[in-house]
């Protein structure tokens, strides 16, 4: 277990990283993010040999286990005038890409709130510190470090970790404790299906992007732009993640039988490498359309194999994979066309979106991703919670975020509020890769920025 113990803003202490109007309550506006990364404060440096030196992930499981009795709610938990939050993220092996992007948009979200005095908390402004543990992609580790925020380091509230798999494994704790959780990593219907009312999500399911995908394929079919019906090749992660967007696909197909058909349907296990037997059988099913559900690591691996191999469709997606950074830098021109589902671009031209990828460029110089933007809107739904609570308390914030109407959100849509088992309102969009790291928005067609898709993409 890595530790890093960010007062006033995230600070990127582990060796693998590197005003205005007052945030925190629904409608505020934001202020600038884009400053250089704040030095460690005095405290913090005074903890740092502690704070950065890696422990044995079995160590922090134990002494997270250990303490049988819940933890006192956030408000016996406060100390002084700041806020406490907790977070547990994959700094570090398979999920390592995407877990700093969020650690830099809670960085984000964070500085921003600080910079503007603090969260207003029944009227006093307290500043936001962040205790940021690493889980290595474990998600034993991932649970055991979670309760070891809540047992040991008495964090107010907690934010999420990212993969649906290392948020499934998070989500018991926030129910144990009576601390809440926002989360905007883990996008499986099943984090919202078990009950838990201290879970809350900023990621819409992947079940609804399985059938969005699906609502864009019928409109290219009804412009004659694909055969009717269209053959389908679907591939997807053997996680609750892929059986998501697996049913989605084929309940749509179910129902619209003149339109589509799948000719394959077939599962592969996560952080593959080698997709080889996978897309052979993909070649020899002759479809029209590919599509896959898989994590960055293995969009990248499968579409280079993909190339490789010389395969071509009409149509290419790999469900929420497209246009991420890293992957267009280690495709190059091999990503043009492709289409995705996202929950955010830094295409969508409304203000706060635009603000926030040019206040992201100017922090980090790269183009900011959804992993970046939904981090920080995770941590603004968050404060927004604690500002309308009025207090640390765990469930009186739980009960605030629950009833939350956020206005100026950057999302599709621009609102945030959730349902009563915690999943988001929150719209999908469509988007398609155009040559140049150049992105435009195809669906649906009332979405600010809408052009029509080019399909067949001819390369």
């Amino acid at each position: 277990m890595r530790r890093l113990t960010l007062p006033l803003a995230i600070s990127l202490l582990l060796a693998a990283c590197g005003g205005g109007a007052p945030s925190g309550a629904p409608g505020a506006s934001t202020g600038p993010a884009g400053a250089p990364p704040a030095k460690p404060s005095a405290a913090a440096s005074a903890a740092a040999p502690a704070s950065t030196a890696a422990k044995p992930a079995a160590s922090a499981a134990a002494s997270a286990g250990a303490s049988a009795k819940p933890a006192a709610s956030g408000a016996a938990a406060a100390s002084g005038s700041e806020i406490k939050l907790g977070a547990v993220l994959p700094i570090t092996g398979a999920f390592a890409s995407s877990g700093k992007y969020f650690q830099q948009g809670y960085q984000m979200a964070t500085d921003e709130v600080n910079g503007a005095g603090g969260v207003d908390v029944g009227g006093t402004k307290m500043k936001v510190t962040l205790d940021l543990l690493d889980d290595g992609s474990n998600g034993t580790n991932s649970r055991a470090l979670v309760e070891k925020l809540v047992t040991q380091d008495k964090v107010n509230e907690l934010l999420g970790g990212y993969d649906t798999s290392l948020v499934e494994a998070q989500e018991v704790v926030p129910d144990q404790y009576k601390i809440p959780m926002v989360e905007g990593g883990g996008a499986a219907s099943a984090i919202f299906a078990r009950g838990y009312k201290y879970v809350f999500g900023t990621l819409q399911t992947i079940d609804l992007l399985g059938s969005i995908t699906m609502d864009f394929l019928q409109d290219q079919v009804d412009q004659g732009h694909l055969p009717k019906p269209s053959k389908i090749a679907l591939v997807w992660e053997n996680t609750d993640h892929g059986k998501d967007y697996q049913k989605g696909v084929q309940d749509y197909v179910k129902a619209h039988s003149d339109s589509f058909q799948v000719v394959l349907d077939q599962s592969f296990d996560l952080n593959g490498a080698d997709f080889t037997p996978l897309l052979t059988q993909v070649k020899s099913a002759n479809a029209d359309i590919f599509l896959s559900d898989a994590h960055l690591p293995d969009y990248i691996t499968m579409h280079r194999q993909y190339t490789q191999m010389g395969l071509s469709h009409k149509l290419v997606s790999y469900a929420a994979r497209g246009p991420d950074q890293s992957a267009r830098q280690a495709l190059g021109p091999a990503a043009d066309g492709l289409v995705a589902g996202l929950w955010w671009s830094p295409v969508l031209p409304d203000p706060r979106s635009q603000k926030f990828a040019a206040d992201y460029k100017a922090k980090y110089n790269a183009t900011a991703d959804w992993f970046q933007a939904l981090a920080y809107e995770t941590a603004r739904v968050m404060f927004a919670g604690i500002n309308k609570a009025g207090s640390l308390d765990g469930t009186k914030v739980r009960d605030a975020i629950a009833g939350l109407d956020i206005k100026d959100s950057i999302l599709p849509g621009g609102e945030i509020k959730f349902q009563p088992d915690g999943r988001p309102t929150t719209p999908y969009m469509m988007v398609q890769n155009l040559p140049n790291n150049e992105v435009q928005i195809t669906w649906p067609k009332d979405m600010p920025g809408y052009k029509p898709a080019t399909v067949p993409f001819k390369k």
